[in-house]
């Protein structure tokens, strides 16, 4: 007789769960990525304008220059602050998830260590059948020499 584990169901289901949680946690991952890589861009763009706007008073430059380059950066710092929200808020899902995947992982483990101990028991009952049958093979040979 084989090993059949009886939640093996369960086991199964709670696999497909930790994996679609470990896929989803990859994607929250990427979101991170992706928000910082943006927000890194628009310190680049920041930066630049920011040496765009000395050069610029350095060699002189008309009012209405000056005017929009206050506005442009005025843009680019609220952007930057929308960046920044949307970054906190992919690390709140991030965190999230990670949870939610830490909960799958642990009810999978729990199924998975269950399984192995019955897999154990299993196995230390079938060598004491062995060992029984073998013991009874050699009585009936000892029995049947005599």
């Amino acid at each position: 007789m084989s090993f059949r584990f009886s939640l093996a169901a369960v086991l199964s289901l709670r696999e497909k769960i930790e994996q679609r949680e470990l896929l989803m946690l990859e994607r929250r991952y990427a979101e991170l990525a992706a928000a910082q890589g943006k927000l890194w861009e628009l310190a680049q763009s920041i930066g630049r304008n920011q040496e765009e706007q000395a050069e610029a008073l350095k060699q002189g430059t008309t009012a209405f220059q000056l005017q929009l380059a206050v506005e442009e950066a005025k843009r680019l710092e609220e952007n930057r602050v929308q960046l920044q929200k949307k970054l906190e808020e992919a690390q709140a899902r991030l965190r999230d998830q990670l949870k939610i995947y830490r909960q799958a992982r642990q009810k999978r483990d729990v199924l998975e260590e269950l399984r192995q101990q019955q897999f154990e028991q299993y196995r230390r009952e079938q060598a004491k059948i062995e060992q029984r049958e073998g013991d009874e093979l050699f009585l009936l040979r000892l029995q049947h020499k005599r």
